[in-house]
């Protein structure tokens, strides 16, 4: 560049220093940072959401698979073994829980780079090396030395300063376009299952411990009831095994849902960010 600085180059530099006053705005008030933690907290509100709502259905599944003897009144000899059933899901559960932890501390992760990322020191560094680049360009110093690596410094602080608040935006964006229909509808199916599992739960328990007051006739009526659903074993294991495969299947997305959320999208939109504000690093620094 000359110091006769064509209207092209000028422009240019306008646009630069624009776009550098914008970001060091943006850091200086953290609008942004602001914005990213909110979006960070909705996420982590939701992966222990979900992991109350695994924990709760792993304690009712345990009180079912305790509750098998009592399910074989009046003595027929029918066994109904919920246990051998829901067994697989009390150990995708159990797994799903450890999912949720490792998620709810990557989003931890977030929130805690978030304010390291926000550590003013680190703004005041990107806005001298932004103020640097800006100024040397202006002044017409070409290609030299001292600008290139003003201009890599800059860029490598402007990527650190914005690339986890970015990375945390993009990947609430891309929760609520993509994945939010699915979450909100596993987390509901998932909540009708521990429900439906908790009333068969609450009803075997009632069988086996009758009131000590229950008259003759309760005690007939509930007999009868008892009986009645015993014969009617084959219905029952398949109720039990529809609740596991929905179990399954909603476990399954939720898990699908918090590794993209709390791990792929992070990763992936601060690899993007990185290379957006840093594409021309190895120019810079030939």
């Amino acid at each position: 560049m000359t110091k006769s600085h064509p209207d092209s180059n000028r422009r240019a530099l306008v646009m630069a220093a624009l776009a550098a006053l914008v970001a060091i705005g943006l850091a200086a008030t953290g609008v942004l940072d602001t914005w990213a933690g909110r979006e960070v907290d909705a996420a982590l509100g939701r992966a222990l959401l979900a992991f109350a709502l695994a924990r709760g259905l792993n304690g009712v599944i345990s009180v079912v698979q305790g509750t098998q003897v009592a399910l074989q009144p009046g003595g027929l000899g029918l066994t109904l073994s919920p246990g051998e059933i829901l067994d697989p899901v009390n150990d995708l559960v159990e797994q799903f829980s450890t999912v949720m932890l490792v998620a709810s501390a990557s989003l931890g992760l977030q929130k805690l780079l978030l304010g390291i990322s926000a550590w003013w020191p680190l703004t005041l560094a990107m806005a001298l090396a932004l103020a640097g680049w800006i100024v040397l360009a202006w002044r017409g110093h070409g290609e030299s030395r001292t600008r290139r690596w003003v201009r890599a410094l800059a860029l490598v602080l402007l990527a650190l300063r914005f690339a986890v608040p970015l990375a945390a935006l993009g990947s609430e964006a891309a929760y609520r376009v993509f994945l939010a229909p699915e979450f909100e509808a596993s987390s509901v199916q998932l909540e009708g299952v521990r429900s439906g599992l908790a009333e068969r739960a609450a009803a075997a328990e009632q069988a086996a411990h009758p009131p000590p007051d229950e008259s003759l006739l309760e005690r007939a009526n509930r007999w009868l009831d008892e009986n009645r659903e015993t014969l009617d074993i084959k219905a029952r294991l398949q109720d039990l095994q529809r609740m596991a495969t929905d179990a399954t299947r909603n476990v399954i997305d939720l898990i699908a849902v918090f590794v993209l959320q709390s791990v792929l999208f992070p990763l992936a939109f601060a690899w993007i960010a990185w290379r957006a504000l840093t594409r021309w690093l190895p120019r810079s620094l030939g």
